[in-house]
């Protein structure tokens, strides 16, 4: 899929552009719905024994509004650099930004950190608008598009155990 020749790259710097749709099987268990097409371009480099990877993903992404559940698209538009190099014995822990270069072929899959990229910049939460009223907690009746028929507990306080104190 989004694939680079490290053959090419030893020559020159190369570019790829890309279009995943948003049904591709590399977002299957990413938590993230995507209401548009991801535009991936990205233009990689050879720097010392690793691979320079800098460019700019473009989406839409499809949350839920934290307070009503209606769904909210959200474009996302976001530069992105990540590194690939050699580990060693000792790297295998390490994490970050660096992504373990392959130790045999002639291509590098740059699909593991486009996805890991873009989770990472996908927003957590959403508003369909500042002024949500959000769901009612007793009858979920959106109270956005008029009022539920509930009418409101009262709260226990902690005061109200000096209500039946007595005093003589």
């Amino acid at each position: 899929m989004l694939k680079v020749s490290l053959a090419a790259l030893d020559r020159a710097e190369v570019q790829v552009h890309q279009q995943i749709a948003p049904d591709d099987p590399m977002w299957e268990d990413a938590g993230v719905e995507l209401a548009a097409p991801l535009d991936v371009e990205l233009k990689a480099r050879s720097v010392g024994e690793g691979v320079f990877v800098r460019g700019r993903l473009r989406t839409t992404v499809r949350l839920a509004c934290r307070r009503c559940l209606t769904s909210v698209d959200n474009k996302l538009d976001e530069e992105v650099d990540f590194f690939f190099e050699p580990l060693t014995e000792e790297d295998e822990g390490a994490e970050g930004e660096v992504y373990p270069l392959p130790a045999r072929g002639d291509e590098l899959d740059l699909t593991d950190a486009v996805r890991e990229q873009l989770l990472l910049r996908a927003p957590e939460f959403a508003l369909c608008d500042e002024e949500c009223r959000g769901l009612c907690p007793q009858c979920g009746t959106d109270l956005n598009t008029g009022q539920c028929e509930c009418v409101p507990e009262q709260a226990e306080s902690p005061w109200d155990a000096l209500k039946n104190v007595k005093f003589n």
